[in-house]
């Protein structure tokens, strides 16, 4: 993934968001143990992954929702109130304020699903992000509060 001149690459925000967790303290942070600096960090993470996401997911690509419903990612009530979101960004909105509230197991399917459904390279953007900051497991949706895009 290339960044068009002016634009700032994902993979280049999240090593140097990465050397500020270095500073911010020595070890890899447990979510009880997240204060002061890592909080900021990983809510900005959270923020940017919440944002590409945004602009990035095709929700009508490959069934996306049923099949993350087939999966238990998603209620069959979830399912239904995106579905009855007339248009496409309303719907990828709708996913991630949902997705904001799965766990990290979950949030993973979520990534495996993307890939699943020919969003591979969506998918490997968020996962070098997380692996970047030594957050892999984890769901930085749960880190944004009232987000939109």
């Amino acid at each position: 993934m290339h960044a068009d001149e002016g634009e700032t690459d994902v993979t280049d925000v999240a090593a140097t968001e990465s050397s500020q967790v270095a500073t911010a303290g020595t070890g890899s942070p447990t979510d009880e143990d997240v204060t002061g600096t890592e909080s900021l960090l990983l809510v900005s993470l959270g923020e940017m992954i919440y944002h590409f996401l945004a602009h990035a997911i095709d929700i009508k690509r490959n069934n996306l929702t049923d099949k993350l419903a087939a999966k238990d990612i998603l209620s069959p009530d979830e399912n239904q109130k995106i579905k009855q979101q007339k248009k496409a960004d309303a719907k990828v909105m709708s996913l991630l304020k949902m997705m904001r509230d799965k766990s990290g197991s979950e949030f993973q399917g979520f990534l495996t699903t993307l890939s699943e459904t020919g969003q591979q390279s969506v998918a490997d953007v968020v996962r070098v992000a997380l692996r970047t900051v030594r957050r892999t497991g984890h769901n930085p949706l749960q880190y944004t509060f009232g987000m939109t895009a």
